[in-house]
């Protein structure tokens, strides 16, 4: 009867102790699992919001002006800081949009290149920076933290210029659907790109409940073009690329359209937003919103770009108004899921992306 008693309890406390051992190894998992998808940038849905420091009085999403009037600024040099010219990338001739500017507000323009640098964020809030035209991906953040006023977004004769997130496929695949893509690689361009990178690792968590690293695995490419000929050359299993440099080698024959598949499409993202703080005094705010409204370029000053991957012209080239509200879900719903100045943490990945074997 001891024995038997021994034995019974000897069983109930091995019962016990591997069930705690499975809850631990679960709860590894769990952890492990959580890590990886955390070390690609991507966490639990955050609704960011306007700091404490902001009003928004009217639901835009954006802040007030500053209630006091010795609050606001007037500066004698409106100073633009705007991102750099990308060779195959609709732009504007910022020498010709500055100059009309100075006319329209009475104001000295200095161009500034906006570097998206800690150093240039913090020169915001000192004042040196009045204007900032950039990549809509890093709007949120300037408009939360800084209370910057997104008025326009880049736009040309076709509509607004931006870009589509693309999942692409090669021909034949049995992968139809963005749900398929589990168990298989994503191909994505750099760590950096919201079409290349960040829009597809949201949209399938989003919509499909899909993670990097468990419930499909991360690989490299460096560029849009090698993201596509990779699918084209059926090196990858799946892609997600820009649709208007899927659209232009279309255009320019080096890909057909039975080559691939394209199993999802998203919005578009805005390539360049332009706009002011919420602090600039509202007269000149109104001058600066009709500037940039009104601003029609020419193709005259050496702005034209000759690459060979760039079918942009300059005619048609304009800032059609924005509503910030509206126009930028999916921009916010990406950066929702992203750590507050994410590029910080790309260098490292693209460093190490660049070292993987092509085809891996």
């Amino acid at each position: 009867m001891v024995f038997l008693i021994l034995c019974v309890l000897g069983t109930i406390a091995y019962v016990a102790n591997f069930a705690r051992w499975t809850l631990a190894a679960r709860e590894l998992a769990l952890k492990t699992q959580e890590a990886n998808v955390h070390n690609y940038g991507l966490v639990e849905p955050t609704q960011k919001t306007l700091a404490a420091k902001f009003t928004d009085s009217q639901g835009r999403m954006l802040a007030d002006p500053p209630a006091s009037a010795d609050q606001l600024v007037d500066p004698p040099t409106l100073v633009l800081a705007h991102i750099a010219d990308v060779a195959d990338e609709p732009t504007v001739p910022w020498g010709q949009f500055e100059a009309y500017l100075a006319k329209a507000t009475g104001k000295k323009v200095e161009d500034v290149i906006w570097t998206n640098s800690p150093e240039q964020i913090a020169s915001i809030d000192q004042g040196t920076i009045t204007m900032v035209a950039l990549h809509a991906a890093d709007t949120p953040f300037l408009v939360n933290n800084y209370g910057f006023e997104p008025a326009a977004v880049l736009a040309d004769s076709g509509g607004i210029a931006g870009h589509k997130m693309d999942l692409i496929v090669p021909a034949g695949s049995a992968i139809a659907t963005p749900a398929d893509i589990k168990g298989h690689s994503l191909l994505c361009t750099v760590p950096s790109s919201i079409v290349g990178y960040r829009a597809a690792l949201v949209l399938l968590a989003e919509d499909e409940s899909l993670r990097p690293e468990v419930d499909y695995f991360v690989t490299w490419s460096m560029g849009q073009k090698q993201s596509i000929e990779g699918i084209i050359n059926k090196q990858y299993d799946v892609a997600c690329v820009s649709s208007d440099k899927l659209a232009h080698m279309l255009k320019s024959g080096k890909i057909s359209p039975d080559e691939y598949r394209v199993i999802y499409e998203s919005q578009v993202v805005p390539q360049t937003t332009i706009g002011w703080f919420y602090n600039l005094k509202p007269d000149l705010a109104a001058k600066v919103d009709q500037a940039i409204l009104s601003f029609k370029p020419t193709a005259s000053d050496g702005d034209e770009s000759d690459s060979d991957d760039s079918d942009s012209s300059m005619a048609g080239r304009h800032f059609v108004a924005t509503d910030y509200k509206n126009d930028f879900q999916l921009v916010r719903l990406i950066d929702n899921r992203f750590e507050p100045r994410f590029d910080a943490k790309t260098k490292e990945i693209a460093a190490a992306a660049a070292t993987q074997p092509a085809g891996n």
